[in-house]
């Protein structure tokens, strides 16, 4: 796993990182639907709770589902978007590319659904010379680097009470409020498909 860091500083990335900037930057959408679940949480804990209940493994649960309903009404509009601009007669639907001799870098950033996604090109003379992707879960399960910072994982780790060490579900659940995106197991096969390697992430 690599270890991704923005300006230096490892970053959490996904639905509570939307959510959190959102909410800081007075976007109303994200206000109303943030205030609205933490009236739920506060409702269901029987206390008054604020935004910074939010970096908690149930904030990245209420982020995720914040962001899904917002994602169901912002689709409504995209859909309204696209109907007027074919209405007005815009019915490409595909750009050809072309790749001019020499050598050509691109990179395409989106906000998927676990966080930011990047990928990164070069091309040659109309080929592939290098490429990489950098999903989310690499931002989320980066370890520590060099100079010793931890990764989101470790840090949401940190502090985090744990009711039987025999059986430690609530480490379970920590990091499954990332939505990983990782291989828990891998198995290598020779090619007659004998296994050669068994790994398995506990």
């Amino acid at each position: 796993m690599k270890a991704p860091r923005f300006q230096g500083k490892p970053m959490q990335v996904g639905p509570l990182a939307q959510m959190v900037v959102g909410y800081a930057q007075g976007h109303k959408l994200t206000v109303k639907s943030v205030n609205g679940v933490l009236d739920r949480i506060s409702a269901v804990a029987g206390v008054k709770v604020g935004p910074e209940i939010l970096h908690s493994t149930i904030g990245r649960h209420a982020a995720r589902a914040v962001r899904a309903s917002m994602m169901a009404d912002l689709a409504l509009d995209h859909w309204e978007l696209l109907v007027n601009n074919i209405a007005s007669g815009d019915l490409e639907i595909f750009n050809p590319p072309t790749f001019p001799k020499g050598e050509q870098r691109g990179v395409g950033v989106h906000e998927a659904p676990r966080g930011i996604l990047s990928h990164w090109i070069v091309i040659r003379d109309g080929k592939i010379k290098n490429y990489q992707c950098v999903v989310p879960s690499t931002w989320n399960a980066g370890p520590r680097d060099a100079t010793g910072q931890l990764g989101p994982y470790e840090a949401s780790l940190l502090g985090n009470p744990i009711a039987d060490p025999e059986r430690p579900l609530e480490v379970l659940r920590t990091i499954h409020s990332f939505d990983p995106c990782i291989a828990c197991a891998v198995h290598m096969l020779d090619p007659e498909g004998k296994e050669v390697v068994n790994v398995k992430v506990l």
